[in-house]
């Protein structure tokens, strides 16, 4: 029997983080945030807990307090020239990107602003006259093009450039892999929306009489969402189905018994893949097809949406394809996949 400890769901490490925290956030997390995404209220709490760290350690209105010992009336004594002032820290002593420098801006505004218009227990809002941190505009997204994902989806299928000891079990995980793999290929979905999904979640409806009719989707609780309890259609191709169910008939005849809630996709002792696995699963095939470090699982989500966009031209699709809450977060592949083609196109110049 395993020792091995179950590892956490983000719920209970939303309430770790949450238990650090000042007394007067609470209500913020338990009602302030309940209609964003586990993850979302996860980024906000790390980056509060982040903050208070800087304020505890180098705001001098509190020498002698701890992150929970702060108060209401510690929290009014913060000045927009403070939150310059961790701003400034974050890029010179921590280095850290434009990206995640506004994002916690953005969660620090976020608890003054409930706060004040929701609890009325504060008047102002620091944040709101500090300096902004200007995010510069994506020209380029890293992806794989078709012919590299092939090359990728070979490795899957048929061991290509794996080293000896990988080849040893690599029949034994083949088909979940290539399952998980063209999945994000061929859908843009996040790594939590994949590896949360249980296998009543997979609908596959065929009609014998009028194929038009047939449908292929997951259902999916999206990051973007409102209401993160309600589950989205995200649509897969026949490709994408033909791996599944062989995947999944590769279970069944190992003997294994499917119940509601059995994860879609498991380790070797039937546990839920974690995200930490998937991750660690995609850098030995992208090491050995493609002999790259630049590819992360968010980056198959990349490759979907510019080969998508590239043979559809259709942004709104893409949109609500990826999850997107916002037409500028799907603006980017659109851009970049124009500005490819247009570079391309130009070649010949001279000529024209």
């Amino acid at each position: 029997m395993s020792d091995k400890k179950p590892a956490k769901t983000n719920t209970e490490k939303l309430n770790d983080i949450t238990e650090l925290l000042p007394e007067f956030t609470q209500q913020y997390f338990y009602s302030g945030t309940s209609g964003k995404a586990i993850l979302t209220r996860l980024s906000y709490a790390l980056d509060l807990k982040y903050f208070f760290e800087y304020a505890v350690n180098f705001y001098p209105y509190f020498p002698d307090k701890q992150i929970k010992d702060l108060s209401l009336d510690d929290l009014k004594q913060i000045k927009a020239t403070d939150i310059n002032y961790f701003l400034t820290w974050m890029d010179e002593n921590q280095k850290l990107s434009e990206r995640t420098r506004a994002r916690r801006r953005s969660s620090i505004s976020g608890l003054y602003e409930y706060l004040i218009n929701t609890e009325r227990k504060l008047e102002y809002n620091p944040v709101s006259g500090a300096q902004t941190v200007e995010i510069p505009e994506t020209e380029y997204v890293t992806y794989l093009n078709l012919d590299e994902q092939e090359q990728l989806l070979s490795c899957i299928k048929y061991g290509t450039g794996l080293t000896k000891k990988q080849l040893e079990v690599h029949d034994k995980y083949m088909k979940r892999d290539l399952s998980i793999i063209f999945l994000f290929l061929d859908t843009g979905l996040r790594i939590s929306e994949l590896q949360a999904l249980n296998i009543n979640d997979v609908i596959i409806y065929e009609d014998t009489f009028d194929p038009e009719k047939n449908e292929c989707y997951v259902m999916a609780l999206r990051k973007g969402k409102k209401k993160a309890k309600t589950p989205s259609k995200v649509f897969f191709s026949d490709e994408s189905k033909e791996y599944i169910m062989d995947y999944l008939q590769s279970r069944e005849i190992q003997g294994e018994k499917f119940t509601e809630n059995t994860p879609l996709f498991t380790t070797a002792t039937g546990e839920r893949l974690s995200i930490r696995e998937i991750q660690q699963m995609l850098k030995k095939y992208v090491k050995a097809s493609l002999k790259r470090s630049d590819i992360s699982v968010h980056k198959l989500r990349s490759s979907f949406a510019m080969e998508f966009y590239k043979h559809e031209k259709n942004i709104l699709v893409l949109q609500q394809r990826m999850g997107h809450k916002s037409i500028n977060a799907t603006n980017i592949y659109a851009r970049a996949s124009d500005k490819e083609e247009a570079v391309k196109n130009s070649r010949n110049w001279r000529q024209k």
